[in-house]
């Protein structure tokens, strides 16, 4: 087997333990944003075991790179890719939601490897781009990377965060857009749609490319590809399928976020190669 073949198996394995402790996090909740977790986890699992350069024994070494979950209700799959890179233990997965636990809902900074309390949407690319700005006035060279939610990308404020970004660099930021087309509402092209959506990025300023965002070769490719351009921010356009794994709650609003019983559980599990016990 070649170096990128194994470098592959191995991230998809990943991914499929993201998306089985996403299910577990929630089954110990009851209840939780399961869509948009699934959809995320391929990224997820390139960006924290191939691309970001991060030490999980050190979570606050300054030369890091920084990750902002700005879809931050996606945090049942954060918390489950934190624990399986060795930020916490993984028992901290069955506490999710649990009371005074800090793995709540939404991402929360006293969790070692968060990096900002997200969750109200709109607001982390604004805070990635301040810290992209604090590499380049500290001298450094840490990358800064920002998942946002297509439904997020209705919030007024990223837009403004793209128009600045451009007229500020050079700087090294990226937004990923987990960009599967369902909200919590309906389908995103029904309730305020967003194309022609790399046009308008690239009139704003940035490079923009997009992958299969469930295919693992085409993630690190184009993360392997990055800075797009030496100068200015970049935007990688990840076309995913809400629910990814479980059939039952793929590319449907329905399970954007609901409860979770020991049956449901189980189904999902099973879609997922796995058990309960």
């Amino acid at each position: 087997m070649s170096n990128r073949a194994a470098l592959l198996e191995a991230l998809r394995a990943r991914a499929l333990r993201i998306r089985r402790d996403t299910w577990r996090a929630l089954h110990a909740a009851g209840s939780g944003h399961m869509g948009g977790s699934l959809s995320a986890a391929d990224l997820l699992a390139a960006l924290y075991f191939h691309y970001l350069r991060l030490r999980p024994d050190e979570p606050d070494w300054p030369e890091r790179d920084r990750f902002v979950l700005s879809k931050g209700h996606a945090n049942a799959a954060l918390g489950a890719v934190l624990a399986q890179a060795g930020f916490v233990e993984d028992r901290f997965v069955d506490s999710f939601y649990a009371y005074e636990s800090p793995f709540g809902m939404h991402p929360d900074i006293k969790v070692p490897g968060v990096e900002m309390c997200t969750g109200a949407l709109g607001h982390g690319l604004s805070i990635g781009l301040g810290m992209a700005l604090g590499a380049r006035l500290r001298e450094q060279d840490w990358r800064t990377v920002v998942m946002l939610g297509d439904g997020e990308l209705q919030e007024g404020s990223n837009w403004e965060a793209a128009m600045a970004a451009a007229h500020l660099a050079p700087l090294r930021l990226t937004a990923i857009l987990d960009y599967n087309k369902v909200q919590q509402s309906g389908h995103v092209a029904e309730m305020l749609g967003l194309e022609p959506l790399a046009d308008k990025w690239r009139a704003f300023g940035w490079s923009v490319r997009d992958c299969d965002g469930h295919d693992m070769g085409a993630i690190v490719d184009a993360l392997d590809a990055l800075p797009a351009a030496p100068d200015g921010p970049a935007l990688l356009i990840a076309h995913t399928v809400k629910g990814k794994g479980a059939r039952f709650a793929e590319d449907t609003y329905l399970w954007h976020n609901n409860a979770v019983s020991e049956e449901v559980y189980e189904k999902a599990l099973a879609e997922l190669g796995g058990s309960a016990e």
